[in-house]
């Protein structure tokens, strides 16, 4: 490159400045700085094709320096719209927490009502397991309120039964009745009969015991008439014994009396009385 002072005034004078880039002095290997010499001067048409060059570079340097401004423009927006999403994000994330946290307490609360449940669900299964005897047993009940329902229809179709012949009992009953009434009336009448006969079997017994009596007191004196046939007659007479004549424990003699030699053939039994015999 050549020196500063082989630039010319123009060029040395410009200080345009691009957008996004500053300039700090002039161009390195412009300036002279101390100690150095000066470059010595160089030909026209050298220089001016180092200016070409040099003015290419700088318009590609602009070029370039303006894609950058450009892109750090374009990256600075995507970096706002970054950051405006990244906030979005966070808050989307926060209320997703959020949610997130409300869900879980909801199935923490939905748990503890299943436990809960679970442990009423013993209850319950308790509870149908009585429900489940009480309904055997009912079904016995039925069955047995069942046969008695079929029992009383059989005793219902007998009583129908029995109240279709209700008129022949009625008839038999009152025939019953009737005849309950002649025997009735004929047990009276028979009843006022024996009475009168027990009232003469009463008389006849009264008869008889006066009968029997009297003959006590002939049997007294009959044993008196034989103690005197028996005894020994003064004109020495004999007496004849009638056979079947018997002696009692008492020493009383019984049966026919004995005939004397007169020839009197009347005879008399002894002994007790006998009411029977008096019936006959």
């Amino acid at each position: 490159m050549a020196a500063r002072g082989n630039i010319p005034p123009a060029y040395d004078e410009r200080s345009a400045q691009v957008p996004g880039m500053m300039r700090h002095g002039p161009f390195p290997g412009l300036s002279s700085a101390p100690g150095h010499r000066l470059l010595e001067p160089r030909p026209p048409g050298l220089l001016g094709n180092t200016i070409a060059s040099q003015e290419a570079d700088i318009e590609r340097l602009v070029g370039d320096n303006r894609r950058l401004a450009s892109t750090h423009v374009a990256l600075r927006d995507e970096l706002v719209n970054a950051q405006q999403e990244l906030q979005k994000l966070r808050a989307h994330i926060g209320s997703i927490q959020t949610e997130s946290d409300i869900q879980i307490r909801i199935s923490l609360d939905k748990i503890a009502k299943m436990e809960v449940d679970i442990r009423a669900g013993e209850g319950v299964k308790k509870e149908l397991q009585r429900a489940h005897m009480e309904a055997q047993s009912l079904a016995a009940a039925r069955q047995e309120l069942k046969g008695q329902v079929e029992r009383a229809a059989q005793e219902l179709k007998k009583v129908r039964g029995d109240v279709k012949i209700m008129p022949d009992l009625q008839a038999e009953l009152d025939t019953l009745v009737q005849e309950h009434q002649m025997l009735r009336a004929t047990f009276e009448y028979e009843k006022n009969k024996n009475v009168e006969l027990v009232e003469q079997m009463k008389g006849t017994e009264k008869n008889l015991i006066g009968m029997a009596r009297e003959v006590e007191m002939l049997r007294a004196e009959i044993q008196n008439v034989e103690k005197r046939v028996q005894a020994p007659k003064i004109h020495g007479a004999a007496t004849t014994t009638i056979p079947g004549t018997f002696v009692d424990a008492y020493g009383r003699p019984h049966g026919p009396m004995a005939v004397d030699q007169v020839g009197n053939n009347n005879a008399a039994w002894t002994g007790p009385y006998d009411p029977s015999v008096a019936r006959r």
